[in-house]
């Protein structure tokens, strides 16, 4: 078994007035001033060089670490400069067209898209949600319908927040086409074009939708859990090996679902889906936040949940919770919380729990891993302990790196998903 951390050398700890411990990490408390200082002044100068460019120059790239001591006590405000260094730089040259013509665009795929704004923006920026509509396996003409109708589908809810109501078309006409491989790629991209120009709260990222839509939120939500506040399905059921219950431990989902609604085997495959919930709970209530709502009376259509906004409005998404499962279900999504797998396969699971600086994992079928860590999770003043399926296989000092929180940004485009550790670990 053989383990290497993307690390610089390992730093003693002086401990002054300009940071605290808070949580497990450490984080600064002075916050405000590091970004005026000189040498904030002169991180965000290499930072934005950094940037700037497709491939930035070895020269700009060795000049990051020598910043590496001064992030380690200025956690949050460097966290700031990258992410705005990141905003300014190449990425948005590349995105810009696509946000100014609203639409989404991966590799081939395009969705264009129809947002406005309810009510004032809170402070932390505008929640997103991001509106799937039905139809699929139909002509052009009838999705067109359907997106149209999804613009004002669910009804405004400013008394709850502001928030940006965003309705997508599905990038193609297929009958799978909120759920299949080309359009999690497309998603990520939304996401990350709003994050970048709409002034949006990475954590208050939501999606939801009708019938064909609403197979795309059992799709796409369990498959990206960790991009979402919550997630809603109305009118739709989960697809075999696409819809894992099990990454839903830390998200909140409702689907809700007629009783005469029998075809394609919709309530069924509900219900199933609510039972495997269920036992994956337990006797626990604070894990697997999800709700089937099974309305008496209804068919496929006119379901009541034109409001289910303002019920989803106030979850707020944990970007590095201290336990998660994830069983990856396609080729396409490698990344999930705080870890990665390079090389996917059928029947892999990972169930993931970070406490008092020691990192256990329980893995099946995975050959590789690639671990993430930041301040939020472990105190880099003491050594970090990995434990893969009981055997120890790292216990060490680890020191976090400016360069790595670049790259890691790069991966995801949320700067709440960057992390200032890599780690692989290649497993027997």
């Amino acid at each position: 078994m053989c383990v290497r951390f993307e690390i610089g050398r390992s730093l003693a700890l002086i401990f002054g007035a300009s940071f605290a411990f808070v949580g497990m990490g450490l984080v600064d408390a002075s916050a405000d001033s590091f970004p005026e200082s000189p040498d904030g002044k002169k991180m965000a100068s290499a930072l934005r060089d950094y940037f700037a460019l497709p491939e930035p120059s070895e020269e700009v790239v060795r000049g990051l670490a020598h910043f590496d001591s001064l992030m380690r006590v200025n956690a949050k405000s460097t966290r700031s400069l990258v992410w705005e260094a990141y905003r300014a730089g190449r990425i948005r040259r590349e995105l810009q067209e696509d946000f100014d013509a609203n639409r989404a665009t991966s590799g081939k795929y395009l969705s264009p898209y129809f947002v406005r704004k309810v009510g004032k923006k809170p402070d932390s920026g505008w929640p997103l949600f991001i509106a799937m509509h039905g139809g699929g396996g139909a002509p052009k003409k009838l999705n067109d319908g359907q997106w149209r109708v999804m613009e004002r589908y669910y009804r405004d809810h400013a008394e709850a927040g502001g928030y940006l109501y965003l309705a997508l078309r599905a990038p193609t006409d297929e009958w799978n086409g909120f759920y299949t491989g080309y359009v999690y790629p497309l998603i990520a991209k939304l996401i990350r074009q709003f994050l970048l120009f709409g002034e949006v709260d990475s954590n208050k990222v939501f999606v939801m939708g009708y019938s064909h839509g609403g197979y795309g939120a059992f799709a796409i939500g369990p498959k990206m859990a960790d991009r979402f506040a919550a997630i809603h399905s109305s009118a739709a059921a989960p697809t075999d090996r696409e819809s894992s219950q099990k990454n839903l431990r830390n998200t909140p989902f409702t689907f809700m679902i007629g009783d005469r609604d029998n075809g394609y085997g919709r309530l069924k495959r509900c219900i199933a889906f609510d039972e495997g919930i269920r036992k994956l709970r337990g006797d626990r209530r604070d894990i697997y936040p999800v709700q089937m709502i099974l309305k008496r009376g209804f068919g496929h259509v006119g379901l009541p949940d034109r409001d289910q906004i303002a019920s989803m409005y106030s979850a707020i998404r944990n970007p590095v919770p201290m336990s998660f499962v994830w069983e990856p279900t396609d080729s396409v999504i490698r990344r999930f919380a705080w870890l990665e797998i390079p090389k996917l396969a059928k029947r892999q699971l990972v169930e993931a729990s970070c406490e008092k600086n020691e990192v256990r994992l329980k893995i099946t079928k995975v050959e590789s891993l690639n671990l993430y860590l930041d301040e939020r999770l472990v105190d880099f003043g003491k050594p970090v302990v990995v434990r893969v399926n009981g055997s120890q296989v790292v216990n060490r000092m680890l020191t976090p790196s400016l360069l790595t929180l670049c790259r890691t940004l790069e991966e995801r485009g949320d700067h709440k998903l960057a992390f200032s550790v890599k780690g692989p670990l290649h497993l027997k």
